[in-house]
């Protein structure tokens, strides 16, 4: 059964690429100076398109959450889509890797262990990658039509997290720390739009129902990242009809 009737799924995952998109040309003229300033542009421009446009019964809020959970799962921001008692959970991780950058660094070293940051949140992210729709944002730079073959025309380039464990494993070493050419390897196979993750998301093909409808109470039951986004719906969930 999906979540989320077909004309909300339709709305969310246009609405979502529409924030993406305004987030990406925000960057690209910088007028965003970081990983941080893009995700909190992409999630408020997020909410305040569904706020002014749906016609499905789709609204959303904000709320911030205490720094210290992010550790727990791994991740930069959560989004929380709530139908009466019941919500989904979706935990992604923000990188710029600035592929207009030749051989920038953008994983390094953990101080305690040496070994790769981006690496120890992918493991970290194992835990809720059952439960919860967990992937990774790759934010871009590139002008609209500039950017590699191995990006998204208009917005970030996604990978579901069970995607990027499994590349991090086939490494020859796992826990070294990643160049920008292994992730090009990747996204140039596994990358989806921020679109196809909305989709997947709202027809339970990514994540399952939590029988909790407050998304503070899961926030904070989950320990997810400080950064959440709660989307909530209304009417009648709709059965999906068999592939």
């Amino acid at each position: 059964m999906s979540f989320l009737a077909a004309n909300q799924i339709e709305e969310l995952l246009s609405f979502a690429a529409i924030a993406d998109k305004e987030s990406r040309s925000d960057l690209a003229r910088g007028f965003i100076r970081d990983e941080n300033d893009y995700t909190s542009n992409f999630t408020g421009a997020l909410r305040r398109i569904i706020n002014s446009n749906s016609h499905s019964g789709l609204t959303a809020s904000s709320f911030v959450l205490p720094h210290a959970y992010e550790r727990e799962i791994g991740g930069d921001a959560a989004i929380v889509l709530s139908r009466g008692n019941e919500s989904k959970v979706a935990v992604f991780e923000a990188k710029w890797p600035r592929f207009a950058t030749p051989d920038y660094r953008w994983d390094y070293e953990q101080t305690a262990s040496g070994l790769s940051h981006f690496s120890d949140q992918l493991v970290r992210q194992r835990r809720w990658a059952k439960q919860l729709a967990v992937f990774e944002m790759f934010y871009t730079e590139h002008p609209f039509g500039t950017q590699p073959p191995y990006l998204n025309g208009d917005g970030s380039a996604c990978v579901w997290h069970a995607d990027a464990e499994a590349f991090r494993m086939r490494r020859q070493d796992p826990d070294s720390v990643w160049t920008q050419g292994e992730l090009e390897k990747l996204l140039l196979t596994k990358r989806i739009t921020i679109g196809d993750v909305m989709k997947e998301f709202g027809l339970c093909n990514q994540g399952s129902p939590i029988p909790m409808g407050e998304p503070r109470e899961i926030g904070h039951e989950f320990r997810l990242p400080s950064e959440l986004l709660a989307i909530k719906a209304v009417g009648d969930r709709v059965r999906r009809r068999p592939r």
